[in-house]
This record gives C-alpha cells, sequence and structure tokens, in this order.
C-alpha cells in the first residue's frame, strides 16, 4: 500500500442508462481509476426502487475516508491506496484506520438486501 492523491473525481452515466462515479487517482506517477461501470452501476434509468444504493454508498464512503463534506472537496486529498492486478481496490485515510473497499461493502448489502427479502417473503406465507 502506498499513499496516493486524488486528481479528479467524476459522476457520470454508462451508455445513458446507468450513474456510476469514480476517482481519479496518481500513485508514484501512474494513474489509476477508482469505482467507475467496472466496479458499480446504479441501475437502469438512474436506480430503481429494488437497486442497492451503490451511488450513495460510494458518494458517502470516499467522502467520509477523506473526511470532506463535498464531493468536489476530494480533489487533492491524499489516500492509502491498495492495488491487486494493476487495479485500485480500496481506498482509506492516510492512517490506515478507515478502509473502503466497494466489493467487500456493496457485498454486504446485497446479502443484506436478500435476508430482507426472505424473511419478507417468510412472513408473508399463509
Amino acid at each position: 500500500m502506498e499513499i496516493g492523491t486524488i486528481k479528479a473525481v467524476h459522476i457520470f452515466t454508462h451508455r445513458r442508462l446507468y450513474v456510476t462515479a469514480q476517482l481519479e487517482l496518481n500513485l508514484k506517477g501512474v494513474n489509476y481509476t477508482f469505482g467507475g461501470h467496472d466496479v458499480f452501476l446504479s441501475g437502469m434509468n438512474g436506480g430503481e426502487s429494488s437497486d442497492a444504493p451503490y451511488l450513495g454508498r460510494f458518494l458517502f464512503r470516499c467522502m467520509q475516508v477523506c473526511r470532506v463534506d463535498n464531493w468536489d472537496k476530494l480533489k487533492s486529498s491524499k489516500v492509502l491506496v491498495e492495488v491487486q492486478h494493476g487495479r485500485v481496490v480500496a481506498i482509506a485515510d492516510v492512517s490506515g484506520e478507515n478502509w473502503f473497499n466497494p466489493s467487500i461493502e456493496f457485498g454486504a448489502m446485497d446479502l443484506e438486501k436478500e435476508q430482507i427479502e426472505s424473511t419478507l417473503r417468510d412472513n408473508s406465507k399463509p
């Protein structure tokens, strides 16, 4: 893990159907992205009510890690960066105390959603 700098932040549509966000990071002179359509999409036409709120979680957790209250203030923030196989998989505050790994957190969100749906189905049976 190395300390990197957030150079730019983006929120954009993908294929005119989905919303996603990403950070552009510089780590020892090498540029990386974190997030984006390879990591998550918000859902058809910006998110259906049944979609997990990946976009909101991504925005919130990036701002939380960097201790900022505005998405644009992420620019120039320093973060610890975990790179695996040429991809940034997680970021953390420079102390390493607050890690954000979208795969892990989004997986937990999906599991929680499945458990809630299962409970609702079980409770609706006569």
